[in-house]
Formats: C-alpha cells, structure tokens, sequence
C-alpha cells in the first residue's frame, strides 16, 4: 500500500519537472528559430498580458477538477491507527535472539522503547529505564542539545590578525569543517579553506607593502588539551586531537591524524602563502593571537555542521561541537564543561533520564550510559520541533544511504526500507539503533534499541534491524 503510493508520488513528480525543464529549455534554445518563424520580433513588448494565462472564472455549478487539472493532486498519507502496545511487543518479542549470546555466558541485555510520534504513548518497551553504553547515538543526543542552544545560523570564523608590522597569527575559532584547499565543485557541503584565507591575507599583506612575514598560530579558543581520559589509546585512528585550530580534521597527507593539529594547520598555511608571493620567515609558532584582522573566514552554519556530523557519525565533529556548547553556555570547554552543557540542554528538555553518564559528545567513550526512553524521547522531539529536525536530514534511509546504506536486507528488516531513518552506534559488544519510521498503517513512530553483551556484532545489528522492520510492518 504505502510502495504503491511512493511510485505514484513520484511519477507525478517527474512528469511535472519533465513538463517544467522541456517548457524552459524550449523558451531558451528555441528563440531563435522562434524568431524565424515569425513567433518573435524585435520591439516586441518584454511581457504578455497577464489575462493571457488566467485561469477562467469557474462555473459554480460544475465540478472543480482536482490539482492544476492536469493531473489529480496526489492523497497525502492517512494518519493509521495507533499500534497496540501488546501486539508490537508480542511481534518483538517473538524476534530470534538465538545468536546474541554475551562472552563466557556473560548476560546480554537488550533494551527498547517505541513511542507514537504525535501523542508520546508508549506503544512497545524493554527494560526502557536501563542505563546501557549507547555508542555513537550518544551523538543524537548531542545535536539535540547544540540545536537547541544555538539558532543553528551561527558560525565559527578563522581569522588572520597582526599584532605588528611583519608579524601575523593564524587564529583558530572552532570550525569543525575547516579544509587546507576548497571542496570538489559541486560536492556537499562547501566548507571554507585555509588557502582561501591565504589568498586574502597575501593581498592584505602586499597593499600594506608587507611581503615577508613571520607566522604564529593561536588555538587556545578551546581549554581542552584534546584527548579523553575514557578513549582507549587504539581509538586515535578514530579520533583527532581536538582543537580550536585544525584543517581536514587533522588528518595527515602521509595517513593517521595529527597529534598537533594547531601547528600542522599553520605550516600549511605558511606553505599556501608562500605560493601566494609572501615570505614566511621561520616555523610557525604558538602565540597569543593580537591586533588588526587582516583576514577572516566563516564556518558553515551550525545547522549544516551538526547535519554533516550526524550524516558521518564523525566522532571529531562532534566533540567540536560539544565544547562549541560549552562555550556559548559560558562552562568550560573542556569535556567535563561540554557534558554538562549537554545535560543541562537535554534536562530543560525534560529528556535527561536518572541514571545517564556522558563523559564525552561523541559516544565512543564505553562509560558513558544512556537509556533508550531518553534517546526514543529525544528521537521524537527532533521529529515534532521544525526547529529541530534539522538533524534528521543527517539521519541515513534504511538501505539507502549512509551507514545503513548495506543493511535491512533480509524479508524481516526488509519492510524499513526507505521507510525508516536512523542513527546508528557500534562498539565492541555494543549495537544501538534509534529513529524514525511509518508503520504499515502510516503512523509516525519513534524508536530506539540498544543491545549490550554480545560479541557478534553482526548478529547485534540484524536484530536491530530485523527489530524496526517488525516496527514498520506492524499493521496492528
């Protein structure tokens, strides 16, 4: 019923635009030959009478034709009956759990909350109130609460400042996205780069008859040293070096991530404006960024950058993100200041559940816990504040698109399909999974599983999926 009314949807969408793009390009190539013909002649008035295309004054009495009379208007989705909670779970319930087995016997837990979009009802749960490790989905709660404190229009410049003749600083404000050299034409999204802020500050520095100069960089918008105390060592393939002041995330040319950031981001600065014409005197050093802006550029919105780090999962992202918040709350950026900006954030959100440990904004510390009653609510909030939903157009389609590109798969998963989005969460004996979804009678519903215990990690995912296909089919 609902593949049906998607293809329908969707024909009419594509006639329309061929309708659309075939009138434009006939106006605009075929002028011309217009012209020849007669059709068109210099002098001629630049506008038509607009009587020329009103629709006529309809008859009363006859039957007024759907949409534009063209085509019927597509029914927009009903709004289904509420699932019944005993049948939800009996479906639930009922999922094989043969192969999630802990090590050595160890207990496995498994843990879900489902609520109706609109109302907030409770319509499916398991051990809902569970603190349990909830991996990267820590991250949903994150942009919950970054969007929430800021407008989401806000951005983060990297500015070039002179604190005397000959002398400059490379200053960084916290931009997440900040490249060495701009994005590929046409790809998504255009951060800005350092080699933009070459180029204007080489053409600052030559109007002023400056062409040899020294470089110093200044990271200290941020407290944080920049590592985690909970983060194994291992993860620093996972993770950057957090700092106010890097460029492509701090991952180097030769492979891994920087261990300096600041000083990385500055050398090739140093190098771009040495091809600009500008002298760079010695290695770049760390100071204290002072005096008259000689250049600047301006991050993406906070908007765009919490939907890139939703779309990514990317745990550097994040982070920034975190001490972002902690920052515009006036805590300490630090990750104590930026976990208790978020508890703040999420608690006047009445979604901060008794029992939750945030020690970091990314999810990839093993002692944080989250319950799925608190992500299912968060879920649902970003879902029914516009402001808000914003992060989830960061959010992957069900066999579609992100991290859940290759999964939903098998006939029970199958039903989510381009139907369910969700963020995902994985760590070694941890599988979490919440989102959104219709059911097969087209109602809204949000839900959120997490899985702790076992070390098959694949059997974890399939469950959680095979879980919100039995969510989406549910006609019950």
């Amino acid at each position: 019923m609902k593949t049906r009314r998607i293809v329908e949807w969707a024909v009419t969408g594509v006639l329309a635009t061929v309708l659309l793009v075939g009138g434009f390009v006939l106006g605009v190539f075929h002028r011309e030959a217009a012209s020849a013909v007669g059709l068109t002649r210099e002098g001629a008035p630049t506008t038509v009478s607009p009587e020329l295309f009103a629709a006529p004054t309809p008859d009363p009495s006859e039957p007024r034709a759907a949409g534009n009379g063209l085509v019927a208007a597509a029914p927009l989705p009903s709004e289904g009956a509420v699932p019944k909670r005993e049948t939800l779970e009996a479906k639930l319930k009922g999922l094989d759990t043969s192969k999630l087995v802990g090590v050595d016997g160890a207990p496995v837990t498994i843990s879900y909350e489902v609520l109706d979009a609109k109302t907030g009802e409770v319509v499916a749960s398991k051990q809902p109130t569970t603190p349990l490790i909830p991996a990267s989905n820590t991250k949903t709660l994150t942009t919950l609460a970054v969007m929430h404190a800021f407008t989401g229009s806000e951005t983060f410049a990297t500015t070039v400042v002179q604190p005397a003749p000959g002398q400059i600083v490379l200053v960084g404000g916290g931009d997440p996205l900040l490249l060495s050299v701009p994005a590929k034409a046409g790809s998504y999204p255009q951060p800005p780069s350092t080699q933009e802020l070459a180029t204007a500050t080489a053409k600052a520095l030559k109007e002023a008859g400056q062409t040899s100069v020294t470089l110093g960089f200044d990271a200290s918008y941020f407290q944080e040293p920049g590592w985690n105390d909970t983060w194994p060592s291992n993860y620093r393939d996972q993770v950057t070096q957090l700092s106010a002041l890097w460029v492509d995330e701090g991952r180097l040319a030769a492979g891994g991530r920087s261990r300096t950031p600041g000083l990385d981001a500055a050398r090739i600065f140093a190098t771009q404006l040495t091809a600009q014409g500008i002298t760079v005197a010695a290695e770049p050093a760390a100071v204290k960024g002072s005096g008259t802006e000689l250049a600047r550029v301006e991050s993406l919105p906070v908007h765009v950058l919490v939907e890139t780090a939703m779309n990514r999962s990317n745990n550097s992202f994040t982070e920034i993100l975190g001490l972002q918040l902690a920052r515009h709350l006036d805590k300490p950026t630090t990750f104590a200041g930026s976990v208790a900006a978020i508890q703040e954030q999420l608690t006047s959100l009445g979604v901060w559940d008794e029992g939750t440990v945030l020690h970091d904004a990314s999810g990839l510390s093993r002692e944080n816990r989250v319950t799925t009653n608190m992500l299912a609510k968060a879920v649902r909030l970003l879902d029914t504040d516009p402001r808000l939903s914003v992060i989830l157009d960061g959010l992957p389609t069900a066999g579609v698109t992100g991290t859940l590109a290759d999964r939903f798969t098998d006939d029970i998963s199958r039903p989510a399909r381009g139907v369910a989005r969700a963020k995902t969460g994985t760590l070694s004996l941890v599988s979490s999974l919440a989102g959104t979804t219709l059911t097969e009678d087209d109602r809204l519903v949000t839900f959120a599983f997490i899985i702790n215990g076992p070390p098959d990690g694949w059997a974890s995912k399939v469950w959680t999926d095979q879980a919100t296909g039995v969510v989406a089919s549910c006609g019950c």
